[in-house]
């Protein structure tokens, strides 16, 4: 019974963020176009940020979505992994951090419902979010070549 209904939550969030979120960002907003390629992202420095989201796509067997490569450069840089705990403690760091976008706010709604075993992650990421400066405005690819160490201090993101 657990498994099936994991299962169904998994359908669930891969829909909303594929099927819904995805593509109300691309009519609600002018999406940027990702700069690099997989190659290009294997050229950069290891300790890049753009090493560290090509290592996140290989370890999460992903490749890279048009329109969606901001999101899992969130992903590489914020620590969260590619899994149901993991897309939604993203978007709740991102609630926490003053984003109140639809998809942002759709997804904390329906995860607090059904997910209620991670609500002590979805604090911890809330919480990490509110103490990290708002990110709004970053941009993202831009900051790829540079170590992702040095971006998280420059954005000044808190451990996990």
């Amino acid at each position: 019974m657990i498994a099936l209904l994991k299962k169904w939550r998994c359908a669930l969030l891969v829909f909303c963020t594929h099927s819904v979120a995805l593509p109300a960002i691309r009519l609600l907003q002018q999406v940027k176009k990702f700069p690099y390629n997989t190659a290009q992202l294997g050229e950069m420095p290891d300790s890049s940020g753009g090493a560290l989201l090509l290592q996140f796509l290989h370890r999460h067997n992903l490749h890279l979505l048009p329109d969606y490569e901001s999101h899992d450069i969130k992903h590489a840089l914020l620590g969260y992994p590619a899994t149901e705990e993991g897309e939604a403690s993203l978007q709740y760091f991102f609630y926490g951090n003053g984003q109140r976008s639809f998809p942002v706010l759709i997804t904390v709604l329906v995860t607090f419902v059904i997910m209620p075993e991670y609500h002590a992650a979805f604090r911890k990421a809330y919480r990490r979010g509110l103490a990290t400066p708002r990110l709004g405005g970053v941009d993202w690819f831009g900051m790829l070549p540079q170590p992702a160490e040095d971006i998280r201090q420059q954005l000044q993101i808190p451990p996990l």
